[in-house]
């Protein structure tokens, strides 16, 4: 399964890619923007994706540029098809595409195949309300803001909040997207 963006591509993750995952969740500047505790290794790492690959509740793929060179992660989980809402995130793990706007396409693209692949009505994500690249993000992508609560990651106390967007909302600020929703 692919999914293309204009500059950007999402191809279902593989065994292979983690070590990237290992090496990008780790890297200080890309795990300040995580709500995750501790690091990885690449063992505990390929256990853990040889467990959830088939999980019907996700779906994990890896970012690529046009080129095919893998910049980050992108997924829905939690996916809860009765209710058809989902938890996203993304990462772009790779430095040099960062501050050129990927990550909000790849917010687009996934959530846009989202809505109108699974049948999604509802996206929602955690993030630390001081990561100012993911508020520009979910501004362009119309969520909203519908909790702020705080967390303890690495014994420091981080403010979260719960963004969510429906698909009408999203529709609304992507009007141009809206030509193949059936």
């Amino acid at each position: 399964m692919e999914i293309t963006g204009e500059r950007i591509r999402l191809r279902k993750m593989k065994r292979d890619d983690m070590p990237n995952r290992v090496k990008w969740f780790n890297d200080p500047q890309v795990n300040k923007t995580l709500l995750l505790e501790g690091e990885l290794n690449l063992e505990e790492t390929y256990k853990w994706f040889d467990r959830v690959k088939a999980d019907d509740r996700r779906v994990d793929f890896v970012v690529e540029d046009k080129q095919g060179k893998p910049i980050g992660f992108t997924s829905l989980v939690n996916i809860n098809r009765k209710d058809g809402t989902a938890e996203c995130f993304c990462v772009i793990g790779d430095k040099a595409s960062w501050g050129k706007g990927l990550g909000t396409e790849v917010h687009r693209v996934l959530i846009d195949w989202g809505f109108k692949g699974l049948g999604l009505h509802r996206v929602w994500a955690d993030i630390r309300a001081e990561n100012i690249a993911i508020i520009k993000v979910i501004e362009r992508l119309g969520f909203k803001v519908e909790d702020r609560k705080q967390k303890v990651i690495k014994a420091e106390r981080v403010d979260v909040m719960r963004i969510g967007v429906t698909k009408d909302e999203f529709y609304k600020v992507h009007p141009e997207l809206l030509e193949a929703v059936e």
